[in-house]
């Protein structure tokens, strides 16, 4: 289902969605029922529920309800979801208040699913930050404050999004000399948190360091991501090294500048949950 186990334990011990029986060495067995409303939890944090909504309706035997659509605002002027988050992380930016950022970061992120929070809550408001920083109301070092702390968060979603993946392996990261990492590293989660075995290389990735990661973990893709035109460069650089060595290597390149790497290389959806499930598709095809 692309649920590590760690969320699994989650809903089942807080939200109380399936109660799987046990074998005598202490292993969960879930039957077709739990795995159906698993697969409902999924389904409706994917489309912008909360988990404990999603939960109490599965629970209650409301799940038949259609999903929801991601919440937008309202023609009577309601605030959009994780407005009040986000303005607060901004204050907090202004002020180099650590704690102001990780309680508005927690607020922001739990909107909906990972995907949903990156996609219509986290960017947006990395956004509003720069916008911040150039108009002189965020001082350099709560912007970096900031960065630091969203980096520290995307890193531990990496970390929890399944500890036992399947399939090939994808290398993910950005060429050398790029170093804004952020949407690379949310992508290697979403990816993840698909069941795919993502090996996240980070920034400025030489050549041949692609090169080695690909084929020391024998990869069936390599997704790289370009940030500003001055990498697009070194990232077709890359890209033909890899199909030079490597001709039946999936070539795949996201980010707010990519541009065709190769002639048979696939440019991926700006959004991070549609990335990640047209990688999918990529290595189901």
């Amino acid at each position: 289902m692309g649920v590590s186990e760690a969320t699994l334990r989650t809903w089942e011990r807080r939200y109380g969605v399936v109660a799987p029986e046990r074998t005598d060495a202490g292993y969960r067995l879930y039957d077709p029922a739990a795995i159906a409303a698993l697969t409902r939890m999924r389904q409706l944090i994917d489309t912008g529920w909360s988990a404990s909504t999603a939960a109490r309706s599965i629970v209650h035997g409301e799940s038949s309800l259609e999903p929801a659509s991601p919440p937008v605002p309202t023609a009577s002027g309601e605030p959009r979801p994780g407005a009040s988050a986000q303005a607060e992380f901004l204050r907090a930016a202004s002020r180099v208040d650590p704690g102001g950022l990780a309680a508005s970061l927690d607020q922001g992120l739990s909107i909906g699913s990972f995907e949903y929070a990156v996609d219509s809550w986290l960017f947006p408001t990395l956004v509003a930050l720069g916008e911040g920083w150039e108009r002189g109301e965020i001082d350099v070092a709560g912007e970096h404050m900031a960065s630091h702390l969203v980096l520290q968060r995307l890193a531990t979603a990496f970390e929890a999004a399944g500890t036992q993946p399947r399939g090939p392996t994808v290398v993910v990261g950005l060429p050398s000399g790029s170093r804004h990492e952020l949407g690379a590293l949310a992508f290697a989660t979403a990816a993840r948190r698909l069941g795919h075995h993502v090996l996240y290389l980070g920034p400025d990735v030489p050549e041949a360091s692609w090169l080695t990661a690909v084929q020391t973990h024998t990869a069936r893709a390599a997704v790289l991501s370009i940030v500003t035109t001055a990498h697009q460069a070194p990232a077709r650089a890359t890209a033909h090294t890899l199909r030079a060595h490597h001709p039946e290597l999936i070539l795949a390149c996201g980010g707010s500048h990519r541009s065709p790497l190769s002639a048979k290389a696939h440019a991926l959806p700006h959004s991070i949950a549609a990335a990640a499930q047209a990688l999918d598709s990529l290595l189901h095809a």
